[in-house]
């Protein structure tokens, strides 16, 4: 009796252990399968970030914040951050309703207003324009004084046409 409780205690063991050798086997190549998939699609991640670098990297080359040279010229002003003075001023112009010389298209009794500006180096400033219905794009130059005041000239401008 107790070699058949043995016998049938190994057998047992030995089903248990054929099963979990099983399953075991399945789950390995389940999750090896999906660590597969996941080194893939790390592999293409790291190819669009790089690509998506490389993008914002040319991107910055025409930017204040990532141009040397240009700040060199701002060394001697009390002024922080060069590009948000000169985007808040830019702003404040634009809002001055009396103030129409940066926007030229007055004559259609429309209200322009600046909603993007890239400040491209200490001199070169380029804004987008709309009222709604119209967007343009002027091209500007500006002048910080000593005491931190803003000049800005308007050297290009354009609207463009509406398709309706």
């Amino acid at each position: 009796m107790k070699k058949n409780i043995l016998l049938y205690l190994f057998l047992f063991t030995a089903l248990i252990l054929i099963f979990q050798l099983v399953n075991s086997k399945k789950v390995f190549d389940d999750l090896n399968g999906k660590w597969t998939e996941i080194k893939v699609l790390n592999e293409k991640l790291k190819d669009t970030i790089s690509k998506l670098q490389l993008r914002l990297d040319e991107q910055n080359d025409f930017n204040l914040e990532g141009n040397e040279y240009a700040l060199r010229n701002f060394e001697n002003q009390n002024i922080n951050n060069i590009a948000i003075h000169v985007k808040d001023e830019l702003y404040k112009i634009n809002s001055n309703r009396k103030k129409k010389d940066l926007i030229p298209y007055t004559e259609m009794d429309r209200t322009f207003l600046i909603n993007k500006v890239k400040v491209l180096n200490h001199r070169w400033v380029v804004a987008n324009f709309s009222d709604g219905a119209q967007w343009g794009e002027i091209f500007l130059t500006y002048q910080i004084d000593k005491n931190g005041g803003l000049d800005f000239e308007l050297k290009e401008h354009f609207l463009y046409s509406n398709p309706d």
